[in-house]
């Protein structure tokens, strides 16, 4: 009893933790006035705030803004992952347009969090410090979309829709990490703020056996097929209904998939995923829900094209000697090549490892294999082999260099 009251006392100490800057109608950060603690009474009215809003639009708003008035942040975005789907953008925060155009356009195909959930599929409480790897995904992720968000960590909170989809709310720090308090404090509001997020979605799924507004269906952004434990329909989009007008066999499909453990059928431009459904989902108790969604391999070329920004760190000197360096080629053959120095091939080296966030030869061509490998993520966009067996690089062209 004794362990259990002092674990009580240290979490309420961490709840109580510091005041931060905060403004309940998300203002500038200049005008923000000091947050209540998280056991205070100003932090139970938003609490309140966030539950009268289940079931509206501004639900994840009121979230994320309750996230928000218990750890410091300087910006906030609500991403929807879905499947294989590059990530969907819902609502940002003090983010410049800028920041946003440079994600959508250049990095959510490598955005780590993305890859996670795909990989892991788990909710909970995750920041960008345990994300990082040796991947030209990460380093894209960090050399482009971070330095144009001016942001340097990341904290993301993942509330599951369905076994493929979520929705991740994101806290940013322009300066320093979250630190191991924050985190654990994020971890021990997540239930309830799990809680608030499965009411609202409990709400909306069962509005949609009665209404088609926007806050509703679109929530399920991929076509999609809702079944009771009798088989007997209880939803199906405009989505599926286009669907299957074009591809009738998918109808026995449906039925093939109606019985046994979750799977997927797969046909030439898309896969049929079932997802079982528990005995709490409030629209169809222990049904099934089927979701049409491109294969994985039909989104290569958009990853692969947030892959090649990654030669947007480098000046165009830089680009010729990295070509060069994946074809095989060493410095004396780099110096003929261009008619430059040895010695200015080896310090232009030497740059590039810094960029790149390497210290070897060796390691950089692992690096950046995945760009010039035929059938890697380019799905053959790469370096194709000549005649000779060495590799053609990618054209300048397709990956135009604005080095720093």
């Amino acid at each position: 009893m004794e362990g259990v009251q002092s674990r009580g006392l240290a979490a309420s100490a961490l709840l109580s933790g510091l005041e931060y800057p905060y403004d309940l109608a998300m203002s500038p950060k200049s005008m923000r006035p000091a947050l209540p603690r998280i056991d205070a009474p100003d932090w139970f009215e938003r609490a309140g705030e966030v539950i009268q809003s289940i079931g509206t639009q501004f639900f994840h708003r009121e979230l994320i803004k309750l996230l928000e008035a218990s750890i410091r942040s300087d910006a906030v975005w609500i991403i929807r992952y879905s499947g294989e789907a590059l990530p969907d953008v819902v609502y940002t925060y003090n983010v410049p347009p800028e920041a946003e155009k440079v994600y959508v356009e250049q990095c959510s195909g490598v955005d780590p969090f993305s890859m996670r959930w795909r990989r892991t599929r788990d909710s909970g409480v995750f920041t960008l410090q345990t994300l990082p790897d040796d991947s030209v995904e990460y380093l894209v992720y960090k050399k482009i979309f971070l330095q144009a968000a001016g942001m340097e960590d990341e904290l993301g909170v993942f509330f599951p829709v369905t076994a493929h989809n979520c929705f991740a709310f994101f806290l940013e720090r322009e300066k320093g990490h979250f630190t191991r308090a924050e985190v654990e404090r994020a971890r021990l509001m997540f239930p309830a703020l799990e809680s608030f997020h499965r009411a609202h979605l409990g709400w909306l799924f069962n509005e949609l056996r009665h209404t088609n507004t926007p806050e509703v269906t679109g929530l399920i952004n991929r076509p999609t097929l809702i079944r009771d434990r009798t088989r007997q329909q209880v939803y199906a989009n405009d989505g599926w209904n286009e669907t299957i007008a074009r591809h009738p066999e998918i109808a026995d499909e449906v039925e093939a998939l109606s019985s046994g453990a979750a799977g997927q059928a797969d046909f030439d431009d898309f896969a049929l995923k079932v997802e079982l459904l528990g005995a709490d989902f409030p629209l169809a108790p222990c049904g099934r829900m089927y979701v049409i969604e491109r294969h994985a391999s039909a989104y290569g070329a958009e990853r692969f094209d947030s892959l090649s920004n990654v030669f947007r760190i480098f000046t165009p000197r830089e680009r010729d000697i990295l070509d060069l360096v994946m074809q095989g080629r060493n410095s004396a053959e780099i110096s003929e090549r261009l008619g430059i120095g040895v010695g200015s091939v080896k310090n232009c080296k030497i740059r590039i490892y810094r960029k790149a966030e390497v210290e070897t030869e060796r390691a950089l061509v692992a690096k950046f294999m995945p760009l010039y490998e035929p059938g890697g993520a380019g799905g053959g966009r790469g370096m194709a082999k000549n005649s000779a067996g060495a590799r053609a690089s990618l054209p300048h062209a397709a990956v135009e260099s604005v080095g720093r």
